[in-house]
């Protein structure tokens, strides 16, 4: 199984309004990842994603850049407040009810980098994870298809 981690795009704070939207720059620089791995990205057959506007911004360009057609969700799992361990459990759950071999996991720092660090069980790589980061992550070479601590060989890490 192929694991994707995706970090939002930029989305610069602003006290003056509610939650942070993408600035022009998160939409170009996500297009441009995305366009980089449109290969191995257009056999996505589960997309995960926060329920936070950034990242749906980030999602729906994922969406129209690949005419991606298939299952998406929304899991709070995925906030930047959640943890390691409910990302985990939401996972697990997910993979025992869906049989999937490429999934996109759409999130927020700190979270996205811990979950890169956790899965890979390599430590100095979360903070790797800037705006609009892209993670491909193998479990294959380690078995089944799992999702825990040290099941996946990081492929690529790329950055805008």
């Amino acid at each position: 199984m192929y694991i994707y981690l995706l970090r939002h795009g930029d989305a610069p704070f602003d006290s003056s309004c509610g939650e942070r939207s993408l600035s022009t720059q998160g939409k170009v620089e996500t297009r441009q990842i995305i366009e980089q791995h449109i290969e191995s990205l257009s056999k996505l057959d589960l997309i995960v994603c926060s329920p936070v506007l950034r990242a749906r911004q980030t999602l729906q360009i994922v969406t129209e850049t690949l005419r991606y057609s298939g299952e998406l969700l929304f899991e709070d799992a995925l906030r930047s407040e959640s943890s390691v361990r409910a990302l985990e459990h939401c996972v697990d759950a997910l993979l025992a009810s869906h049989s999937t071999e490429h999934i996109l996991l759409l999130g927020h720092q700190p979270l996205i980098g811990q979950i890169l660090e956790y899965l890979t069980d390599e430590t100095g790589l979360a903070w790797s994870m800037g705006t609009s980061a892209l993670a491909v992550l193998d479990t294959s070479v380690f078995g089944p298809s799992i999702f825990g601590q040290g099941c996946a060989e990081l492929k690529s890490l790329s950055q805008p």
